[in-house]
């Protein structure tokens, strides 16, 4: 794969997918997303909980403390808000580690060239948590009584972790250590920018698990 790092035309191919990344999550929060978060307020971190909750019970209990209109707003906003918006921090952190891993030594290339596919991972990941929670959602919209099947809450908590372990801990890793690397190999203007944006991305990228996953528990 690092034959793809490598590539002439691999910078116009990582910029043309950070570029898209940003464009596509702007979109999804801007538009797709704002109305049924305006809805929500300041309990969007509270959704973290829905996501993790692993069985019915606690997924009822988080879903359903919810107002009626908060509960509808959780539905839109999971489709297509948060599928959009998945694919636009996927392709944004991909393009950004793959313009990082073109500028240090070979030996980190080859890992850059699979580090790369987390993010994409992780949006994929998401799409797949969704779908079991706007199953769920629509559920208990439905009948707030009505039993969920064990599987849906465990399997989108196992997607769930799977996606922040690519987010939060695998693209972080490399991100990090590659800029405390390039520092020392490429200080030019376009490096030191590629720098401070990803590094800003990663940081909230770790930030927001360890600050909304703890209080579920």
């Amino acid at each position: 794969m690092r034959s793809l790092i490598r590539r002439p035309n691999a910078p116009w191919l990582f910029v043309g997918m950070a570029m898209a990344g940003f464009l596509i999550f702007g979109f999804a929060i801007g538009v797709l997303m704002l109305p049924p978060s305006e809805i929500i307020g300041a309990r969007l971190p509270d959704l973290t909980c829905l996501q993790v909750a692993f069985t019915p019970e606690r997924y009822s209990n988080v879903f359903l403390s919810f107002s009626a209109a908060g509960q509808a707003a959780i539905r839109d906003l999971l489709v297509p808000g948060d599928i959009v918006f998945a694919w636009g921090y996927g392709f944004m952190l991909a393009g950004l580690t793959g313009l990082l891993a073109m500028r240090l030594p070979h030996q980190w290339q080859s890992i850059g060239a699979l580090v790369m596919w987390a993010p994409l991972a992780a949006s994929a990941l998401d799409c797949i948590e969704d779908v079991f929670l706007y199953a769920m959602a629509g559920q208990l919209l439905d009948n707030p009584m009505s039993a969920i099947a064990p599987a849906l809450p465990l399997l989108a908590g196992a997607a769930a972790l799977l996606k922040y372990t690519a987010l939060a801990v695998i693209t972080p890793a490399f991100g990090v250590a590659g800029i405390i690397k390039g520092m020392g190999v490429d200080r030019s203007i376009g490096a030191l920018v590629l720098y401070v944006v990803l590094g800003l991305l990663l940081f909230s990228m770790i930030l927001r698990p360890l600050q909304q996953i703890p209080p579920c528990f």
